[in-house]
């Protein structure tokens, strides 16, 4: 880092964030929650989460993604100004899965 980098730094710091809305989009982080995995064969739930987890790795398309599971969910976090468009992708990728099941899902937007 330079020190003219440093000097930027510095004055951001120093006057703030703007008072009125931000113009330009931001790091987001949209959320898919998957529930009802409990409702799944254990036999076959390893496999069923490797889907999703593929699902995911495609659709956030080397964004920064989070990953939570639990027993009977999966929460699945990508990163960027169109995460929420690479949510829906993904909700798209899933559709089959997650009709066949009968799991549901949320969205979380941050």
């Amino acid at each position: 880092m330079t020190s003219d980098d440093r000097a930027k730094i510095r004055k951001a710091l120093e006057t703030g964030l703007p008072e009125g809305p931000l113009t330009e989009p931001g790091p987001f982080l949209c959320c898919l929650t998957i529930d009802g995995l409990d409702r799944v064969d254990p036999r076959k739930l390893v496999a069923l989460r490797g889907r999703v987890h593929a699902a995911a790795r495609t659709a956030a398309e080397g964004r920064a993604t989070t990953y939570h599971a639990t027993d009977s969910t999966i929460t699945i976090g990508i990163r960027g100004p169109d995460a929420a468009e690479r949510i829906n992708q993904l909700r798209h990728a899933l559709a089959k899965l997650i009709t066949k099941h009968g799991w549901t899902t949320r969205d979380e937007p941050r």
